[in-house]
């Protein structure tokens, strides 16, 4: 069925034809896919009418839950890591003006670069 015009008189003639093709054969051609799932549905009874809107309503519902969860723990994380860089970036100053550690030794004792550490110690100076 190379031909668009022959797919759709093979839709229109023998719509069991296309509807027994696989999802994955009818996505290339996304219209009659389209079209199949509407000719489908349009063979439920009322009753799978309203089982198939409540699966969709659940379906939006598992998402904007999954979402709403990803937002919240997004900001969450981002506060949380605020929060402690602020700390450690303290702490790091407070060694910084004591004098007892070398610029190395700050370094090591907080996994960051010699040159950060040489950074902040012409700002705290």
């Amino acid at each position: 069925m190379d031909n668009p015009v022959d797919r759709w008189l093979t839709f229109l003639s023998e719509p069991e034809k296309i509807l027994a093709m696989t999802k994955f054969d009818l996505s290339v051609y996304p219209n009659l896919m389209k079209a199949a799932e509407l000719l489908d549905e349009s063979n439920y009874s009322q009753a799978q009418l309203d089982a198939y809107d409540r699966h969709l309503m659940a379906v939006y519902d598992i998402n904007r839950s999954r979402i709403e969860s990803y937002d919240k723990g997004f900001d969450e994380g981002i506060d949380k890591g605020i929060g402690k860089g602020l700390q450690l970036s303290i702490a790091i100053y407070k060694d910084i003006q004591d004098g007892h550690l070398t610029h190395e030794a700050i370094a090591l004792k907080y996994s960051i670069s010699l040159e950060e550490v040489k950074k902040l110690a012409a700002v705290v100076k």
